[in-house]
């Protein structure tokens, strides 16, 4: 039961349709990092990857599938400017197979809660990928 009563958010589905067999397992708002852009939207786990939607903006998605992952972990924002709060003490932080990074804020809470499953998902993709 939740604290004091209160009922998770349920987040909408993303505005995109999802192909055939993919369903969303999780859904949180976020924060996508990129060196001083802060892009706020929506972060959605599927069991085939994970996809960003930004709220506004020209570039609205970002698509990382899971077979495209090498690693994943928490870890503290970098390119913090002077003065700020320290709200990205910890970012869910997934490297690619191409060794490109993409950094997530969002709930501390939410962040340890997805990085097992990141991780799962991240070595389940690998092994079917060596089994073919």
């Amino acid at each position: 039961m939740p604290l004091f009563g209160r009922k998770p958010k349920v987040l909408p589905p993303p505005s995109a349709a999802l192909p055939s067999g993919e369903e969303v397992e999780r859904a949180v708002e976020a924060t996508l990092l990129q060196g001083k852009i802060a892009v706020k939207g929506r972060l959605y786990l599927t069991n085939r990857r994970l996809v960003f939607e930004a709220k506004k903006g020209e570039t609205r998605w970002m698509v990382v599938p899971f077979a495209e992952v090498k690693s994943a972990g928490l870890y503290p924002w970098p390119h913090v400017p002077m003065g700020m709060p320290s709200s990205r003490r910890q970012c869910l932080v997934v490297q690619t197979t191409s060794d490109e990074q993409v950094w997530w804020d969002f709930g501390e809470r939410d962040e340890r809660e997805w990085l097992p499953l990141v991780q799962q998902k991240m070595t389940a993709a690998s092994a079917s990928d060596t089994d073919e």
